[in-house]
């Protein structure tokens, strides 16, 4: 009989579980399932582990996800970037009306300049914005914010990650965004999905109805020769599959007996960490006007330490009790180490996001310690490495950080399906 050990119940490991066929044991090191899906209550507000919103494009999925949840809005994004005081709408690159003239002008003239190369994604970041985009985008808006956003040499990153996240509108477009308005929608994003009620959470609720999860179960060792996994609880459980959904270094660093190549690989994959700051307001006068309506905004000034906010109450009005709205304020650090964040509400008051006469009734701290994955020159190589070793041991790592990539919830439950489908077959 076929045994099957998924470590992590966050959405990529809850979805397996959800649709494998055979028995399997899930091992959760916290408290709750969820991962970075999970969301919680406190004083009325509901927050989530930063703003985590459902991007669909199949739509059996989002049956699905209208299932899980117990059904979702559609909600067309309204985001923007504060830029010198100023409001421009996302993305940047096709909105440089809204920009003084001098920025303006440096914007198209830039891009007018570009150099005449191949455009590569394995080119690092900054040549890839500025071979794009022109030198004046990238200036202004592509490094400033990316910076912030990776706390890392944009120099020694690789464009690999850009995708679906870098809206490339072109070139004709973007010197017409100059001079009109611009009213076409760029990006993955454009329309995304929210759980009627429970924030992001509402989906985990929804999958582990009828799922049975091993809680404070963090994996201590990974026996692949016996094929036993020990947990935090001093319970041996046997496999003959292992799923795991936990950031790729800490498998490795659990499995016994890696081969020397295979460690090395793995001390050279990186990733930066997030500090979120979950605020809720209390105000009578209601939401203050520069937040009026948006979703989320992009911050590259390099006053404030953070480089986004996201007001969950404009997304869904749930998230808030009466008078009242609420933020995400994220931070970016690298290695662990996380910034300071204590005047947080004193730089958002400095904005105008929050009023002088409106109360925080309620700052609380997420801290993400893997957030984004850096892709630099060595995470391929060091991936192939890693992916054969892990294939001949019969162990899917799968997720944003199992498999060590940048996605979103509809690519990792589509790969969760695929993962049990293909151990179905097996």
């Amino acid at each position: 009989m076929d045994r099957i050990v998924i470590i992590g119940a966050g959405i990529s490991g809850l979805t397996a579980a959800y649709f494998l066929k055979k028995p399997c044991e899930i091992l959760e090191a916290e408290s709750h399932a969820g991962g970075l899906c999970y969301s919680y209550y406190d004083n009325g507000f509901v927050f989530d582990y930063s703003g985590h919103f459902i991007h669909i494009k199949d739509m059996k999925i989002k049956k699905l996800v209208d299932k899980l949840t117990g059904g979702v809005n559609e909600v067309k994004r309204n985001a923007s970037i504060y830029i010198k005081n100023n409001f421009v709408p996302y993305p940047f690159q096709a909105n440089l009306y809204y920009l003084d003239e001098k920025t303006k002008k440096e914007c198209v003239e830039g891009i007018l300049k570009r150099k005449d190369v191949e455009i590569s994604t394995i080119m690092s970041f900054i040549d890839w914005a500025e071979t794009t985009f022109g030198k004046g985008i990238t200036k202004y808006f592509m490094k400033p914010y990316n910076q912030k956003l990776w706390s890392y040499d944009l120099n020694k990153m690789t464009a690999e990650w850009v995708g679906l996240f870098v809206p490339k509108p072109n070139v004709e477009s973007i010197i017409k965004s100059a001079y009109s308005e611009n009213k076409k929608k760029y990006g993955y994003n454009s329309v995304f999905y929210y759980p009627k009620n429970k924030g992001s959470g509402a989906l985990i609720d929804g999958l582990v109805k009828k799922i049975k999860i091993n809680l404070n179960a963090k994996t201590e060792k990974i026996d692949i020769k016996n094929k036993t996994v020990l947990s935090s609880e001093e319970k041996l459980y046997k496999y003959n599959t292992i799923i795991s959904t936990q950031p790729l270094p800490e498998l490795i660093k659990q499995i016994q007996n890696v081969p020397e190549k295979v460690k090395a690989a793995a001390s050279k994959l990186l990733s930066n960490s997030v500090r979120c700051i979950n605020i809720g307001v209390k105000s009578k006068e209601g939401i203050p006007h520069p937040l009026k309506d948006i979703h989320w905004m992009y911050i590259p000034d390099k006053k404030f330490s953070f480089y986004r906010i996201g007001v969950y109450s404009n997304i869904n009005k749930n998230n808030a009790p009466k008078n009242s709205y609420s933020f995400y304020v994220e931070y970016s650090s690298f290695n662990g180490k996380y910034k300071n964040t204590k005047n947080v509400v004193n730089d958002l008051k400095k904005i105008g996001f929050i009023r002088d006469s409106d109360k925080a009734a309620v700052i609380s701290v997420v801290d993400i310690p893997y957030a984004y994955v850096i892709f630099d020159k060595n995470r391929q190589k060091a991936l192939e490495v890693i992916n054969l070793f892990l294939k001949e041991n019969k162990i899917f790592s799968i997720g944003r950080y199992g498999a060590w990539r940048y996605s979103f919830i509809e690519e990792d439950m589509k790969n969760a399906m695929a993962t049990a489908g293909l151990i179905n077959r097996q």
